[in-house]
């Protein structure tokens, strides 16, 4: 095929690409930097990444097992960008429904640090010399500094043998031997800033920190740009199998981290060069691919992850802040418990807590840990991206125009709903789908194994077989009829069975009753938005009768903002990483069993006492 350059423009964003001939359309995509669902990575499943040829040419090629578009929406125009390559001059539409805009992001760092004590500090220079030595030898001290001596660059030394007035000398002590970084003019010195990072497989969200007192100066938040790439991280490691595969993914999450830097130092004002620390929360995946770590091995059942942080230079990573500062990761545990797991555990305070307790944290991997001061233990479940809107058919993310609440009259079937933002609903995201999942079983929708029931008047034949319409066309922004299908339901029951499933796990293996447990914490949007009472009876979570029920927000960047105002805070988070049990779920015996149980609505009887 000819390679000639083509231009591909799309609306409504009025952006041009030039590419050759024969490019895949999900590519170009990419190149122009245009956010579209893609959950699946572009292997045909997830149906997510439609488009409208509006003008020109191109041609649809179809992987073996891939879905199809129904012959209406041919006609329509309608294509997946994942089976499209382009053959020349064309235009396409990005619909609604595909684009990625204005996520309702959580972000939250209630987490108190006192005192606040970084492991980025400031000590004034006292400098004297020796005149018995041959050549002049000089002797650098640190009033008030304790520790081991700390090194520093000849450059640095120079600096300070060179000074005509005091100094003052920035100190990283995170790690041995103690660092100095920085000596500025005790009569000019700056400001002293770190930043706080969730990295997480959908979004990245961080916080801009002064130093010397704690106080959060800005926000930011944006979607991760790896999301083109597949929304799950087992298609993440797939594609970054070869190294040309692993710099593409590393360079689309520095960009992401980049580019919440660049929101937050403009926000504030603030110079580059201040930003003196940095503490990462990301899953181990995440953790891997930003520092251009191969994750292939994470494909492995117990696969041996390293429990000590990972650390980079902020410089070889092109991070824009001070070139010798550090970027420190919190510690992984397994392939799927990583430092954002580390981040719900130090944040919630179960180790300073005798009480048992239960930190459950469902995005697009479910991370659920229980113990107290003494133990520590943690699954991580295939829960998928089903709770966070994705792998449904009229499911979204967070954003404008998502359904994030509903009611189901079980008498009149009536359909209630509200929507972020206002406005007709253009899809339904997590805490939505869960309501709507719930009143489907009141209302007499769903039975009690998950099934559509056929002869409800609201429940037709589709193309796929049976679906539920919650909203008619005439009521929703896209111009179609708002529906859930059999397909869509049976995802939802797999979903919910594997995080229940883990639960019980944890419960059966330590001989725990829902009765022992007297905190849950509910990390992320799972537990700042959705209804736990529909939770429970959807059969997400068990009923914890004696418990009470904490949400503590993004439990990561909390996290990441404790160790980045305390030494204290990461050895914390070091001895959370090395002291929690990892059970696979992959390999463990009794998970089929809890597994199978949790696919009936609600599930074990004993764990839903209320609902059976």
């Amino acid at each position: 095929m000819d390679e000639h350059p083509v231009s591909v423009t799309f609306q409504p964003m009025n952006r041009a690409v030039s590419v050759p001939t024969g490019t895949p359309l999900l590519s170009v995509l990419r190149e122009a930097g245009i956010p579209i669902e893609s959950i699946c990575g572009g292997k045909g499943l997830c149906r997510k990444c439609r488009v409208i040829l509006t003008d020109g040419q191109c041609e649809t090629v179809f992987q073996e097992g891939c879905c199809r578009l129904s012959e209406e929406e041919q006609n329509q125009g309608y294509h997946y960008a994942c089976q499209v390559v382009v053959t020349g001059d064309c235009e396409f539409i990005i619909p609604i429904e595909s684009r990625i805009d204005s996520p309702k992001i959580l972000i939250s760092s209630s987490l108190q640090v006192c005192p606040v004590a970084p492991p980025v500090t400031r000590y004034h220079i006292d400098v004297s010399s020796s005149v018995k030595m041959p050549s002049a030898h000089w002797s650098v001290r640190l009033a008030g500094y304790h520790g081991a001596r700390p090194q520093m660059s000849d450059r640095i030394y120079e600096q300070i043998c060179a000074a005509a007035e005091p100094l003052v000398a920035t100190v990283l002590t995170s790690h041995l031997p103690p660092e100095i970084i920085r000596v500025e003019p005790a009569s000019a010195v700056q400001p002293a800033y770190g930043i706080a990072l969730d990295l997480g497989t959908t979004t990245v969200a961080g916080c801009l920190v002064d130093l010397t007192n704690g106080e959060i100066v800005e926000t930011a938040s944006i979607l991760n740009r790896q999301i083109t790439y597949g929304e799950e991280l087992i298609t993440r490691i797939g594609y970054a199998k070869d190294s040309r595969g692993l710099s593409t993914l590393q360079k689309a999450a520095c960009e992401s981290v980049n580019t919440v830097v660049s929101y937050l130092v403009e926000a504030a004002g603030v110079a580059r060069s201040d930003i003196l620390d940095m503490t990462v929360g990301g899953n181990t995946v995440m953790n891997h691919l930003l520092c251009g770590i191969d994750p292939g091995y994470l494909e492995m059942a117990n696969a041996q992850v390293s429990r000590q942080p990972i650390t980079r230079n902020a410089s070889a990573t092109g991070i824009p802040m001070y070139p010798d500062a550090v970027m420190y990761c919190l510690p992984n545990v397994s392939r799927f418990v990583g430092g954002d797991a580390i981040g719900d555990v130090i944040s919630s305070g179960i180790l300073q807590s005798d009480d048992l307790s239960l930190i459950i944290d469902l995005g697009t991997n479910g991370e659920i840990m229980v113990g107290s001061r003494d133990w520590l233990a943690a699954i991580s479940c295939a829960s998928g991206p089903a709770f966070e809107g994705a792998g449904i058919t009229a499911g979204m993310r967070a954003m404008k125009g998502a359904i994030d609440h509903c009611t189901i009259d079980p008498v009149t079937s009536d359909v209630t709903c509200s929507t972020i933002g206002g406005g007709l609903p253009r899809g339904i995201c997590g805490s939505g789908i869960i309501d709507a999942a719930a009143g489907m079983v009141a209302a007499g929708i769903l039975d009690f194994a998950g099934k559509l029931v056929g002869d409800h008047p609201d429940v037709r034949k589709g193309p796929e077989g049976p679906e539920y319409v919650l909203l008619p066309a005439t009521k929703t922004a896209t111009g179609r009829d708002l529906v859930i299908t059999q397909r869509d339901v049976d995802y939802l029951v797999d979903s919910k069975a594997a995080a229940c499933g883990g639960i019980s796990v944890l419960l059966k293996r330590y001989k725990i009753s829902p009765r022992d447990i007297r905190n849950v914490y509910l990390a992320g949007a799972f537990g700042a938005f959705a209804d736990m009472g529909n939770a429970v009876r959807f059969g997400i979570i068990p009923e914890f009768p004696d418990a009470q029920f904490h949400p503590m927000g993004n439990g990561s960047l909390s996290g990441a903002y404790a160790t980045l105002l305390s030494q204290e805070y990461r050895r914390l988070a070091e001895r959370a990483a090395q002291m929690m049990v990892y059970i696979d779920l992959i390999v463990d015996t009794d998970f089929i069993e809890e597994y199978s149980a949790a696919l009936y609505i609600p599930g074990r009887p004993e764990l839903f006492p209320s609902h059976t």
